[in-house]
């Protein structure tokens, strides 16, 4: 590893940003920095990630809801002897 790679590793702690925030802070500067062409595929890219990533949220809420979906059987009884079910 270079001397500047080891003085430069950790300048988004020192800034006393977490990693996501130091990441999406760079990315933020290098699409504000992108010219055309290259700011159209960008932006299309971005706009795909979300509508996936929101499709991908609905499937997971739909999952975790048929997760916690209960199934029950009831059965009445009489004079100790089960009657008949229902639910």
């Amino acid at each position: 590893m270079s001397a500047a790679a080891k003085n430069s590793a950790a300048y988004w702690r020192i800034a006393g940003m977490s990693y996501l925030k130091y990441a999406n802070a760079c990315g933020e500067v290098v699409r504000q920095s992108l010219k055309e062409p290259f700011l159209t595929q960008v932006r299309t890219i971005d706009r795909r990630a979300r509508e996936t990533s929101t499709d991908d949220a609905r499937r997971a809420i739909q999952q975790a809801k048929a997760r916690e979906t209960v199934y029950y059987k009831m059965t009445k009884y009489a004079e100790g002897k089960a009657g008949q079910s229902g639910a």
